[in-house]
């Protein structure tokens, strides 16, 4: 009877195991998706943040171009 008992335990104990090695492997997985994602993200903020650089020059220019045809204190 006492055998049966350990038997059971050893039993549900390397099913536990599983279950916890299976869902280390989701996790990595998942965590790898992330990392995916998060690199991706920070790529597209790189990008948005030159090319609202570059536009905000390009705005600039285009100010200080009808300032000086207006007559403004640019055209001094």
């Amino acid at each position: 009877m006492a055998e049966t008992n350990y038997e059971e335990r050893l039993s549900r104990l390397e099913s536990a195991r599983k279950e916890m090695e299976d869902t280390l492997v989701v996790m990595v997985h998942l965590e790898s998706k992330a990392s995916e994602r998060i690199k991706e993200h920070a790529q597209f903020i790189a990008y948005h943040q030159s090319a609202m650089r570059e536009f905000d020059d390009e705005l600039n220019a285009l100010i200080n171009i009808v300032g000086r045809m207006q007559g403004g204190i640019e055209s001094h």
